[in-house]
Parts: C-alpha cells; structure tokens; sequence
C-alpha cells in the first residue's frame, strides 16, 4: 500500500464496530432491580459492553419500555429512565410501518407477535443487523 494522498488521513485496516439491537425486554430486565432474571441480563450486557458493541433501538421500543416501566416499576423510576437513558434511536418511517404492519397481518390472528416487535424486526433487516439483546421469547423466535 502506497502513501495516502496529501491532505487525506491513511486507511488503517479497522474492523467495523459491531452492533446490538435492545428490545424493550432487555430493557425492562436492565432497570427493574427485582427481576428475576435482572443479575443475567446485566452480566450480559456487560459483556456486549467489553466486546465493544454500540446498543441501538427503535422510537416504539423507548415507548414501549417506558409504559412497561411505568407499569412494572412505577411511573417515578420510568421518567427517571427516559430522561436518563442515552440509547441511540432509530426513527421508523412509513415504510417500516407499512412493512411491519404486512408480517404482522400474515401471521395467525393469536400469533404473539406485537407490532413493536415486528417493527423492530423490519428495521434490524434493513440495517443489516443481526444481534438483539432480549428477553421475550416470540420476539427471540421470530429472529431465529
């Protein structure tokens, strides 16, 4: 390899950062000290952390994850989190919508799938992501 033009910064061979999608779950398991399931999920995430992974979600995940706290915690601890929480966000558009609104329609009338989940879906496929960080089961299985 040559030497980089003039004014320009040299390639350094660098591995794209890796990413995680957070599900509302994840969330929801992070904040609630009294889960069951609170001391697995936080090691997990720990190890994301070390591993170098950035943690993004969707608009309708943050709301999500706010009305299950709200409902779970109380609505003094959900107000905390929201205005404390520093997640990057991805903001679904009409296409995301359309799309998540077709793969819900498609499945059977009692399938478990939400809405939320399957726009969470939608934009993971169209970034390319394939890591989530979740707890909830139909939101884990439609993945695999």
């Amino acid at each position: 390899m040559g030497q980089p033009e003039p004014g320009k910064p040299a390639r350094t061979d660098r591995r794209e950062t890796p990413v995680v999608f957070i599900d509302s779950s994840a969330v929801v398991t992070l904040v609630d000290a009294d889960d069951a399931s609170h001391a697995a999920a936080l090691e997990a995430y720990r190890g994301l952390v070390s591993e170098g992974y950035r943690f993004f979600t969707t608009d309708h995940v943050i709301s999500e994850a706010y009305e299950l706290l709200s409902a779970g915690i109380g609505s003094e601890l959900a107000r905390r989190w929201l205005r404390e929480q520093r997640l990057a966000v991805y903001y679904v558009d009409e296409r995301d919508l359309n799309a998540a609104r077709e793969r819900v329609l498609a499945k059977p009338a009692d399938a478990a799938l939400s809405l939320t989940d399957a726009l969470s879906i939608v934009v993971m496929e169209r970034l390319g992501v394939n890591d989530a960080f979740a707890l909830d089961p139909s939101f884990l299985l439609e993945l695999s």
